[in-house]
């Protein structure tokens, strides 16, 4: 077995197209990740993915946008932004909750700041998973930590959230509730096509718990390094970046931008269950191990010109490529959230129409943030965590001119 290292741009998008790649990113966190979509392979993926994709209907994420995610969010911020000074990491988290409470099919019981804070817990300790393959330590105490909290996860939220939606299902099946009446999220898609994929009761919490987590957990990290970058920007180009709260569509290319120099993952994996050989001549064998660098990838100087290892919000578009690289993935497993987490993608200034044009969930926190004046703590600097391969804040205090 050999590890093969894919760094250029179009060698690792290639890479992700290819059908006999399989994911192998999440291999060490089994506990949660085993058999979900995004460790899918083959006909199996592709079943699942068709059927959960029907949750992202047309106009789904527009509506989303204009409609349901502000109301989230700002339910959010007057919840707990009240005080000048706060952990932005931890203020995202809570914009995110119910965000991803939302897509994944999971309700409140009381709604009080006691579930919450287990919900936010929880979302921390699930996202342990996700991080297993780069963690540098003892990981048999992190296992323990993952399947307690899919333990809880289980009891306390997914068993009531699915009777819930038995009970609205066959309420719907009698001709009692119209199709419209039942919950839009992964949940009930899963419950309402039981019989086409006969999941257990174990894997449906999982996969639910699943997207959770992905519907939060990389979204603050990925909110987190966007407003640095902002941040950054305007300390060395001398202005000031709440310019931008009245700005959406230049606030989105500095989100993008940062999307492109620090995807959620600095990896992805890939295993082979067939040889192949890849069109810059690279011969894969079965079992070997492929790491698409998408740091590098995404920093290929071919592709984003010379610059491309610093942060510039304004370079050329490139044709045919995202602006924010391949931080989304590719192929059969790039991300389903990508147009609500980023936007509309446009390809020219030219297209872009102010009545129907999406700026992406990352670009209304972070402008919502720039509106009331948020600007780096200096009485507590940022930090990354330690103990991981993987670029992500421990802690980023903000302080606020505007929190009412």
């Amino acid at each position: 077995m050999t590890t093969h290292r894919i760094t250029g741009f179009r060698e690792v998008e290639e890479a992700y197209r290819r059908p006999e790649l399989k994911q192998a990113l999440y291999n060490e966190g089994g506990i949660l990740f085993d058999k979900v979509l995004v460790d899918l392979h083959g006909d199996e993926h592709r079943t699942r993915r068709s059927i959960e994709s029907r949750l992202f209907r047309r106009n789904f994420f527009r509506q989303y946008e204009a409609e349901v995610f502000p109301r989230l969010m700002h339910g959010a911020i007057e919840r707990y932004l009240l005080k000048e000074k706060m952990d932005f990491r931890d203020l995202g988290y809570r914009i995110m909750l119910n965000v991803a409470l939302a897509f994944a099919g999971i309700d409140r019981q009381d709604n009080s700041d006691e579930e919450a804070d287990t919900l936010h817990q929880l979302l921390s300790q699930l996202g342990l998973a996700a991080t297993l393959g780069q963690y540098q330590g003892d990981k048999e105490p992190v296992k323990e930590e993952i399947r307690a909290a899919l333990s809880k996860f289980q009891n306390d939220f997914f068993i009531p959230a699915k009777s819930r939606r038995e009970a609205l299902i066959e309420q719907f099946k009698a001709g009692a509730i119209e199709e419209s009446d039942l919950p839009r999220d992964i949940l009930t898609v899963l419950m309402t096509n039981d019989e086409k994929l006969k999941m257990p009761d174990e894997l449906m919490m999982r996969e639910v718990a699943f997207f959770y987590l992905a519907s939060a957990h990389t979204s603050v990290h990925t909110m987190t390094h966007a407003i640095h970058e902002v941040f950054t920007w305007f300390e060395r180009n001398d202005g000031e970046a709440t310019s931008l709260s009245d700005d959406p569509l230049t606030l989105q290319k500095f989100v993008l931008e940062s999307m492109r120099l620090h995807p959620a993952s600095p990896e992805g994996w890939r295993e082979t269950d067939q040889e192949v050989t890849l069109t810059e001549g690279k011969e894969l064998r079965v079992g070997d191990d492929i790491v698409l660098d998408l740091q590098a990838a995404n920093r290929d100087k071919d592709v984003f010109g010379v610059d491309a290892a610093e942060y510039n919000p304004f370079r050329d578009r490139v044709a045919r490529t995202s602006p924010a690289g391949l931080s989304f993935g590719g192929g059969i497993h790039v991300c389903l959230g990508m147009n609500l987490v980023a936007g509309t993608l446009l390809k020219t200034d030219a297209e872009y129409d102010p009545e129907n044009h999406q700026y992406g969930t990352i670009t209304l926190i972070l402008r919502e943030m720039l509106r009331r004046g948020a600007s780096p703590d200096p009485d507590q600097p940022p930090r990354k965590q330690a103990n991981t391969l993987r670029d992500v804040w421990e802690i980023y205090p903000l302080q606020f001119t505007d929190i009412g």
